[in-house]
């Protein structure tokens, strides 16, 4: 049950709406109508924003930037692989070079750091990355030895628990092997976040087809882990990236240009989902079991000659720039093996979700097209749902910013200067009066 559906062009740190036809009725304004499925699956379908005016609008600079080109070296970060902000307001950075929790005053001053390098209680070896966890604690992932760190808010080391992700992985993984139908495309798995339960939500490795003909999607399965250590539970298998099956140079099939990318995020009631394809989401409770579907009456937007010329222009400009991270073949050589992958029929719709903790929605499209760098324009739009599923509105912010938390009045994500230096900044979110 997927509809397909029109994209939106935006601009500016603001939400915009979309005008309903002068002879809509209030009940159309309303931008959402709810059905109830033969399975009981409520859908809910949106054909414009229930806003009907000004909505919510983020601040165009940060409240507070935590982050240096030089100097102490409390606030220069190697790689910030997560950022959130405490209960109190204050605000704890992942830096994963240093391998160190770094916490801040909610103004930006550096209070201490948590955690260090090593394979004691509370060290990490490769962390990449970092989750609110029940009601104060912070949960940090570590890649080498998969294991998830539990801190309490004043940073005392409670619990290290390993699910067994990469041994379900393995065990799955051998009939697929022997089949040769499908290669992983990672080494292990995807930790989307502990749920309200206090579960976690993973993913094991997207499976690239190996076998077949004309274009084919790769498959995620997701599961449920208990935060006693059970046995991962299922909850469904999804699809991932359009590929194109058969030898290539490197024995892996072709991907296409403007990749689609499977995404999900945890929310205060449970999960979402997206495939990335069509203008729909699926959301979940905490035990794995379909409630809503989420769409927008639009069609994907076609990938026109245009965005073809925008894009190659791009590719172009990025990879044959002095210094341009090219290994092994030459500039040119990777460039056109680039020029070479098919084009979609269509660009992809959502590529990424957050859930703020007041239950609303924010799916993340990238813009392209005339005016744009050939991959986007340099901003990224943000579809808000409601906690009922309704479309409320977009908010443009730019593709610099990574975002790592929407709260109820404020973003935290990173962003870098010219010389790739990291900055983390909190931006404020005026709502208007609105919920």
């Amino acid at each position: 049950m997927r509809l397909r559906r029109p994209a939106l062009t935006l601009t500016g740190l603001t939400v915009l709406s979309i005008a309903c036809q002068a002879d809509d009725s209030p009940a159309d304004q309303a931008a959402a109508f709810v059905v109830e499925d033969s399975a009981g699956v409520e859908i809910v379908e949106s054909s414009a924003p229930a806003w009907d005016g000004d909505g919510w609008t983020v601040a165009t600079g940060p409240s507070v930037s935590i982050g240096r080109t030089s100097g102490d070296e409390q606030y220069l970060f190697g790689s910030v692989r997560g950022a959130i902000v405490l209960p109190d307001g204050r605000i704890a950075v992942l830096d994963q070079q240093a391998a160190l929790v770094r916490v801040y005053s909610p103004e930006g001053v550096h209070l201490e750091d948590w955690g260090g390098r090593g394979e004691g209680p509370g060290e990490f070896n490769f962390p990449v990355s970092l989750f609110p966890y029940r009601s104060d604690s912070i949960l940090v992932r570590d890649l080498i030895s998969m294991g998830l760190s539990v801190f309490d808010d004043r940073g005392r080391f409670g619990r290290r628990t390993i699910p067994p992700m990469r041994a379900e992985f393995v065990s799955g993984l051998r009939e697929l092997l022997a089949e040769g139908s499908a290669i992983p495309a990672e080494s292990c798995c995807h930790l989307w976040g502990p749920l309200s339960t206090g579960a976690f939500l993973v993913a094991h490795p997207e499976m690239i087809p190996t076998t077949g003909s004309g274009m084919q999607r790769g498959s995620v399965s997701v599961a449920i882990i208990p935060d006693s250590g059970g046995a991962a539970d299922g909850v469904g298998e999804f699809r991932g990236g359009r590929y194109l099956p058969g030898p290539t140079r490197a024995s892996v099939p072709t991907t296409f240009q403007f990749p689609l990318r499977f995404n999900m995020a945890a929310g205060s009631e449970g999960y979402f989902a997206t495939e990335g394809d069509a203008y729909s989401i699926d959301e979940y409770d905490a035990n794995g079991r379909l409630r809503r579907i989420i769409r927008l009456a639009r069609e994907p937007r076609p990938v026109t000659e245009e965005v073809k010329a925008a894009h190659e222009a791009w590719l172009r400009e990025r990879l044959l720039a002095p210094g341009a991270p090219i290994e092994g073949d030459s500039p040119e050589q990777v460039l056109q093996r680039r020029l070479d992958e098919p084009y979609p029929a269509t660009l992809p719709s959502f590529f990424q979700l957050h859930a703020d903790p007041d239950g609303n929605l924010w799916a993340v499209q990238r813009r392209y097209g005339a005016g744009d760098d050939g991959r986007a324009s340099g901003m990224l739009d943000y579809f808000i749902f409601g906690p009922d599923g309704r479309h409320l509105g977009v908010i443009a912010l730019p593709d610099d910013l990574q975002v790592y938390q929407i709260g109820t009045d404020y973003i935290l994500g990173v962003v870098r200067d010219e010389l790739e230096v990291q900055f983390v900044h909190l931006y404020g979110i005026d709502k208007g009066g609105r919920s």
